[in-house]
């Protein structure tokens, strides 16, 4: 019983790391910290307006920038 239980815990525990971060765990920390920027913003409404959306650019760029690198890394189908 308390293996089936343990089991059954670190399935859930391993969906949802796959569900939350899977690929790109850069994007679950951007996301992280624009949470953290937002509520931090939250009494002021001009400069969420501004900081937000330009931190999600940057982590959007930072993503692709990252996957590019990753790509580039890897040898060409056929060879290695």
């Amino acid at each position: 019983m308390t293996r089936t239980v343990a089991r059954w815990t670190r399935a859930f525990g391993h969906f949802w790391w796959d569900f939350l971060v899977g690929d790109t765990p850069e994007l679950f920390v951007a996301m992280l910290v624009l949470v953290g920027v937002a509520f931090a913003l939250r009494h002021d409404r001009v400069a969420a307006i501004v900081v937000l959306p330009l931190l999600a650019i940057v982590a959007l760029l930072g993503s692709a920038w990252r996957g590019r690198v990753r790509v580039k890394r890897q040898p060409p189908a056929g060879e290695g």
